[in-house]
């Protein structure tokens, strides 16, 4: 069910500018272009903090070693690798978008960033000399946007097609109760037929936690759908320091901060057994478990829980 407010203007909106050394260098995603798009655009006018962990982890020069790792990692020195076929949902500036159009190949790859059709203007604007990035409307949960985007990319709903999605990219989106279920609505339209078969898209989600107690409802949902982990980093092998200490090349949860930061990378896949249950039309239905794992009965996941309470590192 798509919200019928607009969710980028929640009463008492009181948002400013996320100044960072990466933005600040480039006139469409500095402080004074966020200001001026915060004014018309709202919410999606900010970039926002969990945005630099995507991006960080998709960078194939980082300096640290991923697990899983990244789309990014192989494209340039595997030019016949896999075409990407990714969708980014609540794109808003167009932030990651437009640096993630640096690292992929415009001959073969493809990023289609997505928002709110009023917010798709924004995007235009800053995304129109990116020449592997398409900006199309997709409010979360809406079956017809996503069909849309399913016709244009020819997806079969039978079979392989030219232009199978790939990827499925979130950062910061997990915040508003009103978007939770929308959001995960659109989640699993995009990994289901037509757009996925034997192998659904792999969704990466970047997230700054900020007040569990609201976000839990959507992790306690996600989970019974998808399958997830937490990205985890080490040096790579010739930035480790030479010590023979037991940290010496140990994997630790990711992320970008210090070690108080609340924000996480997480990899996703859709549970194959998920592709024959049915999803629920009503909201508080699908947040609360109905349909998943084939019953009506309200049910939830504890992934998410388990994760916290091991402190995300392994």
């Amino acid at each position: 069910m798509i919200p019928d407010k607009d969710p980028n203007f929640p009463a008492g909106l009181d948002i400013h500018p996320l100044a960072s050394a990466t933005s600040d260098v480039d006139a469409r995603f500095d402080s004074a272009a966020q200001e001026g798009a915060i004014k018309t655009y709202g919410i999606a006018g900010r970039i926002w903090e969990a945005s630099h962990a995507m991006l960080a982890y998709l960078d194939p020069s980082s300096p640290l070693e991923f697990d899983p790792p990244p789309p990014t990692l192989a494209l340039g020195d595997t030019p016949d690798a896999r075409p990407v076929t990714a969708i980014e949902l609540g794109s808003g500036t167009g932030f990651v978008a437009a640096r993630l159009a640096e690292w992929l190949r415009p001959a073969s790859d493809m990023l289609i960033a997505t928002d709110l059709p009023d917010v798709c203007m924004l995007l235009e604007a800053n995304l129109h000399a990116c020449p592997a990035i398409r900006v199309r409307p997709l409010a979360w949960g809406s079956r017809e946007h996503v069909t849309a985007i399913a016709e244009e990319l020819d997806v079969k709903q039978c079979g392989p097609s030219p232009r199978d999605l790939t990827h499925i990219l979130c950062s910061d989106l997990i915040y508003f109760p009103a978007l939770l279920a929308p959001l995960l609505r659109s989640l699993l339209h995009l990994t289901s037929p037509p757009f996925a078969h034997a192998h659904p898209a792999t969704v990466i989600l970047s997230y700054k936690m900020r007040s569990l107690p609201k976000e839990t409802p959507f992790w306690s949902a996600f989970g019974l759908w998808f399958e997830f982990v937490p990205v985890l980093a080490r040096p790579r092998v010739a930035q480790q320091p030479s010590t023979d200490g037991p940290s010496a090349g140990q994997w630790s949860r990711f992320s970008p901060g210090d070690s108080s930061d609340e924000t996480f990378v997480l990899v996703a896949h859709r549970r194959p057994e998920s592709l024959s249950w049915h999803i629920p039309e009503d909201d508080f239905a699908l947040l609360s478990g109905v349909g998943a794992y084939g019953s009506s009965a309200p049910k939830s996941d504890d992934q998410f829980e388990q994760l916290l309470l091991m402190g995300m590192d392994i």
